[in-house]
């Protein structure tokens, strides 16, 4: 079985990727900012996913000069927005899903339900 939901973490950064190249801390601001401060890139969670996506192609990075001071500056291939908009698909698709069997009025208006052992 797949897994339930594509990772969260590297969906959101390629989603700010795809706005521009952006080095890490620029990237978690826009994640913590763009979701009202819900969700938030904690570094040990954001560094690793950036170098495993640099790995595989979705992302590539190079040394830059920002105020002084040397940042790696990560953006999107085209491999990485191909992958952005099959796993936003896909996220969406599941999310909708998961949505369905959490709520009840969703069921209902869709005249779901659970089948009870004396129905089958």
């Amino acid at each position: 079985m797949e897994s339930l939901l594509p990772s969260l973490p590297a969906l959101l950064v390629l989603a700010v990727l795809a706005e521009g190249p952006a080095h890490g801390y620029q990237i978690a601001a826009a994640v913590n900012e763009q979701s009202g401060d819900v969700l938030d890139l904690k570094e040990g969670t954001l560094y690793p996913r950036l170098y495993q996506l640099e790995r595989e192609g979705f992302v590539r990075a190079q040394w830059q000069s920002d105020s002084g001071r040397r940042v790696r500056v990560y953006e999107l291939t085209d491999a990485g927005r191909t992958r952005l908009q099959r796993d936003r698909e896909e996220w969406r698709k599941r999310v909708e899903a998961a949505d369905r069997v959490l709520s009840p009025a969703a069921r209902l208006r869709q005249g779901g339900g659970i089948a009870r052992y004396g129905d089958l």
